[in-house]
């Protein structure tokens, strides 16, 4: 079994996609929207997989040491600060919150 950490996870389409592989499990994930009160994304993926290795704070704030070791990092891109589907004005590039985390 091939034991995997997931960022950025959304709401769990990477997850679902490794598990209908076969031969994963996953062991930590995080999901955390920066700027947003209610955490949606967080809330469903707990809803679908439960919250047994699940973090929902900022991924700089993570004690590495609680991560438990895994074979595969995994994530799905935050690209909202590159996304064509915004503003020129909204959009924050680099120095964007989530612009950072590549």
């Amino acid at each position: 079994m091939i034991r995997v950490a997931e960022l950025f996870a959304g709401v769990g389409g990477f997850r679902i996609g490794l598990e209908r592989t076969g031969g994963y499990e996953v062991v930590f994930s995080n999901q955390w929207e920066p700027g947003e009160k209610r955490q949606w994304a967080s809330e469903v993926y707990e809803a679908r997989f439960g919250s047994k290795g699940h973090s929902n704070e900022d991924i700089a704030d993570v004690d590495a040491s609680k991560i438990p070791d895994f074979d595969l990092l995994v994530g799905g891109f935050p690209c909202q600060d590159y996304s064509v589907a915004s503003t020129s004005r909204n959009s924050k590039g680099l120095i964007g919150k989530k612009g950072v985390l590549w």
